[in-house]
């Protein structure tokens, strides 16, 4: 088992790798896609999305998504259009302008890691995606509201109501944070 020293050793590191990106976007010159936006268009290359799919897959709060996808909408990066499922419903779709910017940022950013990296061998490379990814799998669980031992006992009785009622606490927690 993992224990403290290595638990903190790891999400210092982490930390320090997101402290770095966000200064670089900060300190970029050029006009870059980067966080929010960039993780929007990487996600839009796969199809068209809700908003609120958008904020879930990125782990941000709806104002922010609803701000990134106004920003990439005043660029002409994305569109919205009527969902012809549910008419009532917005998707987001990435224009051919926006796929040409995220080509462009892709390439930006690749040379700059392969330059970043020229050091590793390819065996190294392999070890660090495949430990990224545990890392990523892993770590979704801690978005997950955790489970208290009386939600344990509650969920292992089939009483409806007790059910309800913790799905209901559940829901408002999540709506509180």
């Amino acid at each position: 088992m993992l224990d403290d020293a290595d638990a903190t050793a790891i999400l210092t590191g982490m930390v320090t790798i997101s402290r770095t990106f966000r200064k670089a976007a900060q300190r970029s010159r050029e006009r870059s896609l980067a966080g929010t936006k960039y993780g929007f268009l990487r996600h839009l290359l796969d199809g068209d999305a809700r908003l609120g799919e958008l904020a879930h897959h990125l782990i941000i709060s709806a104002p922010v998504a609803s701000r990134a996808v106004e920003a990439l909408e005043a660029d002409a990066l994305v569109e919205r259009r009527t969902d012809p499922l549910d008419a009532r419903a917005i998707l987001i779709s990435i224009t051919e302008q926006g796929r040409t910017a995220l080509a462009e940022g892709d390439s930006r950013i690749i040379r700059k890691f392969a330059v970043a990296l020229d050091d590793w061998t390819p065996e190294e490379a392999e070890r660090a995606i495949s430990l990224l990814n545990v890392l990523n799998e892993r770590l979704a669980d801690v978005l997950q509201p955790s489970e208290t031992p009386a939600d344990a006992e509650n969920s292992a009785r089939p009483d409806s109501t007790t059910t309800t009622d913790t799905l209901t606490n559940k829901d408002e927690k999540e709506n509180n944070e």
